[in-house]
């Protein structure tokens, strides 16, 4: 009987978790990922952002962030650039009652997304 082994390769090896199973570090990252605080600090933190235009309420990015961070999760692995037509037809699913048009709330979608690249969960936390 043949024996066969299955061999992995990757553009960066670094990526690749130790057991091979790329699906354990997919649900990792998505169980880093908690509604609540992210909500809870954009609530926080969107007048001070330098896309705010005065006048909007935390209700009018709040789904532009939504879609940011899972969106980060629902196309792990891909750029922004590459899944930002899927993610605008994600704000206008999640949109609901802002007043803000995709092209004037995508940098809040931006942000919420890059969010996850330039920090770690312990300063996400803060």
């Amino acid at each position: 009987m043949a024996v066969f082994t299955e061999r992995r390769v990757a553009d960066n090896r670094a990526l690749v978790p130790p057991t091979g199973d790329r699906r354990r570090e997919a649900q990792s990252f998505a169980e880093r990922i908690d509604a609540t605080v992210e909500e809870a600090y954009w609530r926080e933190t969107y007048l001070r952002e330098p896309y705010y235009e005065r006048g909007y309420t935390f209700d009018d990015y709040y789904p532009a962030y939504r879609t940011g961070w899972e969106g980060r999760v629902r196309y792990q692995g891909r750029t922004y650039e590459q899944c930002e037509r899927d993610l605008q037809r994600d704000y206008q699913r999640n949109r609901g009652v802002s007043r803000l048009e995709w092209s004037r709330n995508r940098h809040a979608v931006r942000a919420a997304w890059e969010r996850f690249e330039h920090t770690d969960p312990f300063e996400r936390s803060q």
